[in-house]
């Protein structure tokens, strides 16, 4: 792991991503002044974090220098509008679904 401290993977992940401090601000709902601090040198809160963890779809551990690479558990979009569809389904439907689809992995393996 590198040495590198939350303030600047937070700055690194904003540049990498060519955003401003203002375009990441109104992303997160912050003001671009607390952008700037974030980078500098104020910690962030935990809710900060769990901002920025969301948004750049990194683990919290992963701002903190305490795991290796940014994205340990991307998803793409595509599986993103799978889960959103999935948790908008009733309990009932939602058992249903998980069933099948456990049914449609279970006969692509025995492919």
């Amino acid at each position: 792991m590198d040495n590198m401290t939350i303030n600047e993977r937070l700055k690194m992940l904003r540049t990498e991503n060519d955003l401003t401090q203002t375009e990441l601000a109104k992303e997160l709902g912050i003001a671009q002044t607390t952008v700037a601090a974030y980078e500098r040198s104020h910690d962030p809160n935990i809710y900060s974090l769990i901002a920025y963890a969301d948004f750049f779809e990194c683990s919290l551990d992963y701002l903190a220098g305490r795991e290796e690479g940014a994205l340990p558990y991307a998803l793409s979009e595509q599986e993103r509008e799978l889960i959103r569809s999935f948790r908008s389904l009733k309990p009932s439907v939602r058992a249903f679904a998980f069933d099948q689809l456990k049914l449609l992995s279970v006969s692509q393996l025995n492919r």
